[in-house]
């Protein structure tokens, strides 16, 4: 399962990752990981009305993506996945699910203790979780779109 970018966006499906990150990454399928819209009907269908016919969506909760991708033994899909805060990214890893890099891109926490950049700003919660993945050896970068420069996070 080539995962070809985790990405941390408050968002979602927008227009950065339908414009910007699907064409760079050349992304086949896009899983959203989260556990207040795995039973959202309506949600799902505004997003899968935004992702191109070509692309695979699927959404379900953190526990439930971790299950299917651990599931799938199809080497050739490429496959973006999107997380709505550092805590649930860190959900993903715990449960198994291998990346090595982490980017962050529109992340506004609701408990705001730390300003990273003008799109990322993180509670303690999300800051404990970066830790964590950053002493895991997760590189974790801050990037909006992809012709950003990304920024390391331990650089900031």
């Amino acid at each position: 399962m080539p995962i070809v970018l985790v990405r941390v966006d408050e968002r979602l499906i927008h227009g950065q990752i339908l414009e910007g990150w699907l064409p760079c990454t050349r992304a086949q399928e896009v899983i959203v990981a989260n556990d207040s819209l795995a039973d959202d009907y309506l949600q799902k269908m505004i997003m899968q009305s935004a992702i191109p016919y070509r692309i695979s969506l699927i959404i379900d909760s953190v526990d439930g993506i971790a299950t299917f991708l651990q599931q799938q033994d199809d080497a050739e899909v490429r496959r973006m996945i999107i997380v709505d805060n550092p805590v649930d990214a860190l959900r993903l890893m715990r449960a198994g699910v291998c990346f090595r890099k982490l980017n962050l891109g529109n992340v506004t926490g609701s408990e705001v203790s730390v300003c990273l950049s003008r799109t990322v700003s993180l509670g303690g919660e999300d800051l404990t979780a970066l830790r964590y993945m950053l002493q895991e050896g997760i590189r974790v970068s801050i990037q909006s779109v992809p012709y950003d420069t990304p920024l390391d996070v331990v650089d900031v």
